[in-house]
């Protein structure tokens, strides 16, 4: 028997749809923004921002069948490599701000041994200007929101620590 005349018994029609609609209900998690870097087919968008804007579960439910049915003409394999992407690429993102705001920190504290410290890591980095965002950091310092200065310290630990990826 050819795999194109093979049965499929209902069950596993049923499995599959189940197995879509579950996969729709990852996507509705996604936000409108990483909803729109995926490369999805216009009128399942439209569906998944629609039902975010549902409130009424009998509603939501139908709205994720109707997902699900749209989910049966785009290959699921590309939507959980995409959906695997955006989740693998938030941990690391969120790695690199967490060791951006640790040298921030550690910088800010006014701590001349962890300026060194920084400098010995990242030699090419002007002395003179990271001393200079330093003393307008302490200057600054206030909790409301984030100044010029400490922007721009973040800006260059942020730089120093992609060119050394």
């Amino acid at each position: 028997m050819d795999p194109e005349n093979q049965y499929i018994s209902k069950t596993q029609k049923k499995k599959e749809a189940k197995a879509l609609q579950e996969l729709g209900v990852r996507l509705l998690r996604l936000n409108a923004g990483q909803l729109e870097v995926m490369d999805l087919p216009g009128d399942l968008k439209k569906a998944l921002l629609e039902a975010k804007a549902i409130r009424s579960k009998v509603a939501g439910r139908r709205q994720e069948q109707f997902i699900g049915a749209l989910m049966r003409e785009v290959a699921p394999d590309t939507i959980h490599r995409a959906l695997d992407k955006l989740e693998t690429g938030l941990p690391a993102k969120s790695e690199e701000d967490r060791e951006i705001g640790l040298w921030f920190e550690r910088l800010s504290t006014g701590d001349p041994v962890h300026m060194e410290t920084f400098l010995e890591r990242y030699p090419d980095l002007p002395r003179q200007q990271l001393r200079q965002l330093l003393r307008n950091v302490k200057k600054e310092k206030t909790a409301d929101k984030k100044t010029r200065s400490q922007k721009a310290l973040e800006q260059m630990i942020r730089q120093c620590l992609t060119q050394d990826a």
